[in-house]
């Protein structure tokens, strides 16, 4: 009897000793981030004063986990402008939550919450430290969020990915194709309109956001060009006052375009980037395409300096109802600037940038009104 005891704790001992090194000997989850904190000013316009301001512009936490000798598991969670759920500052998301399966440089596969492939910055755009910029181009601008339609011009969830490099001979060409949900997803607000209350954050229709990526590197050099289409059901609502039945403005279509290029001459860099949005409203009335496109030329002055000048343009179509009617009109967005960033460390990085912003907006026949700003801001961008 003792020595049947004897052999069934021996077998307990070994079994949790085996499991304890079987852990020890899994790869260890990393734990890495990015953060911005900047200083900026903004010069008064016609629509509002001068002001300074402090601010935790981005934050970004990641978690990444080898799972097999092919798997990873990779979360990222974003805050954004001195974010406190207490006071309602700001926002806290979830941004990513996948896992990779990479066969070989030719094909990876993304399954969960993910940042689509679509130009150059769209998937980078977060990485603060690895970027000249403290304001970003303006519609990878994640902190101007709040006024800026940034989700409109960039597709910045997928749930599927397909991605990777091609060589032939002196060249490589990449590609990604991904499939996620629709814009149409279920909110607070919805529930509060409708008695039809669902789960929020969830697509609410059996529509689909299908896009890709086909790009071709050489030497210096990359290009590519960029694609996404979904339906929207954003125009429901013009249903009643155009006295049209609300199946013929749910489903329409969104299409982005994009294309982006990337050039290196010794110190000396060029990268660009032009997105076309563009709608089918359902109504003739109606027009909100949308174009946003930059340029940067940049200088590496030594090894930690870069210097630039860039400029970004905003054109978007929009209507307003006006005594009954619809109105249409363009607002423009042009902003000329240059900065500089030095990498104090391989971890660190100190910024500087200056900026002229000119806000347009054109009404039929002939009404203009413009304004003009300022902005001045440093910033410290730091890789933990």
């Amino acid at each position: 009897m003792l020595r049947v005891k004897m052999l069934f704790w021996l077998g307990v001992w070994w079994g949790a000793t085996a499991s304890v090194f079987a852990q020890l000997q899994e790869a260890p989850i990393k734990a890495f981030g990015y953060f911005q904190n900047s200083f900026q000013q903004w010069t008064q316009s016609s629509d509002q004063p001068q002001f300074n301001t402090f601010a935790l512009q981005q934050l970004n936490m990641f978690l990444q986990k080898d799972l097999l000798k092919d798997w990873t598991a990779f979360v990222n969670f974003e805050v954004l402008n001195n974010f406190s759920s207490s006071k309602r500052w700001g926002s806290f998301n979830i941004e990513e939550a996948w896992v990779r399966y990479r066969s070989s440089r030719q094909f990876n596969l993304k399954v969960g919450l993910q940042i689509p492939i679509f130009n150059h910055l769209n998937e980078i755009k977060n990485r603060t430290p690895l970027l000249p910029y403290i304001v970003r181009p303006l519609v990878y601008e994640t902190s101007f969020n709040e006024f800026i339609a940034i989700e409109e011009y960039l597709p910045t969830r997928a749930f599927v990915q397909a991605y990777g490099f091609i060589p032939s001979a002196k060249a490589k060409f990449d590609y990604a194709v991904y499939i996620g949900n629709s814009p149409n997803i279920n909110s607070q607000f919805d529930n509060q309109s409708s008695s039809n209350e669902r789960p929020t954050g969830l697509d609410t229709t059996t529509a689909f956001l299908f896009g890709g990526r086909i790009g071709v590197r050489y030497g210096e050099l990359k290009a590519g060009i960029s694609a996404t289409h979904e339906k929207v059901n954003y125009f429901k609502g013009l249903a009643e006052r155009l006295n049209e039945p609300p199946s013929k403005f749910e489903g329409l279509p969104r299409i982005r375009l994009g294309a982006d290029l990337l050039y290196r001459l010794g110190d000396f860099s060029f990268e660009g980037e032009y997105i076309s949005v563009f709608y089918d409203e359902g109504a003739d009335v109606v027009e909100v395409d949308k174009r946003f496109l930059y340029g940067t030329l940049g200088w590496n002055t030594t090894e930690r300096l870069y210097v630039y000048a860039s400029y970004w343009f905003t054109r978007e179509h929009q209507v307003e109802i006006v005594d009954e009617q619809f109105v249409k009109y363009v607002g423009d967005a042009g902003v000329v600037t240059g900065g500089v960033s030095y990498n104090f460390s391989d971890r660190i990085a100190l910024k500087g940038q200056v900026a002229r912003v000119d806000v347009d907006t054109t009404l039929p026949p002939e009404i203009f009104s413009g304004e003009a700003f300022e902005v001045y801001a440093l910033a410290i961008s730091v890789f933990f």
